[in-house]
């Protein structure tokens, strides 16, 4: 059974963040050979990184350090659930991203995007160059909302499409896929 970890990427107030995640997790938790769990960094309120040594050394002396460390090393894969503020994804996902490094390693990425016009896919750009230089394989498909204030009805909530749906469905199978074959590849890298 893969372990993947759904990581909010906002914890502004009011946020629309907790919408995709409970939608993409209710897809994921039909997919077999996956296990999901949601990472809320709001909750998690790590702050600004805090750690005298690079994290490629792995030596942690925060307790909140090591248990983010914990939380991503026992992970087979990941899905980011990011806005799009300034055409880039926001401080607090760069900002929990940047406390490990081997943790991220030889897993895969799936991304879950919203905002304007684009739906987040600037924000994406760059987790996919980030996500590179972690050695992570960054799934092609993915899930964009733009617009999505459009699709609020009048109860706040946002009305998935059916497409959205499938894209989701599709990358969560290729997610548990991946994270089911890079199993075996990181168990040969360590």
């Amino acid at each position: 059974m893969a372990k993947i970890k759904i990581i909010t990427g906002s914890n502004r107030p009011g946020r629309f963040n907790p919408q995709p995640v409970a939608w993409v997790k209710s897809i994921a938790e039909t997919v077999s050979g996956i296990e999901v769990e949601v990472l809320d960094l709001a909750e998690i309120n790590l702050p600004f990184l805090d750690e005298t040594l690079p994290p490629m050394m792995g030596q942690y002396t925060q307790v909140h350090t090591k248990a983010w460390s914990a939380k991503i090393g026992e992970a087979d894969g990941f899905i980011f659930v990011t806005p799009e503020y300034n055409h880039a994804y926001p401080a607090v996902l760069k900002n929990a991203i940047d406390y490990l490094f081997t943790e991220w390693n030889y897993k895969p990425v799936a991304f879950v995007s919203y905002g304007a016009v684009v739906g987040g896919a600037l924000a994406v750009e760059q987790l996919r160059s980030l996500a590179s230089v972690l050695n992570m394989f960054a799934l092609k498909e993915q899930v964009v909302i733009p617009n999505y204030w459009g699709g609020l009805n009048e109860d706040g909530e946002y009305q998935f499409t059916a497409e959205q749906g499938k894209v989701a469905t599709e990358m969560l199978i290729k997610l548990a896929f991946w994270s089911e074959e890079m199993k075996v590849s990181r168990a040969k890298l360590s």
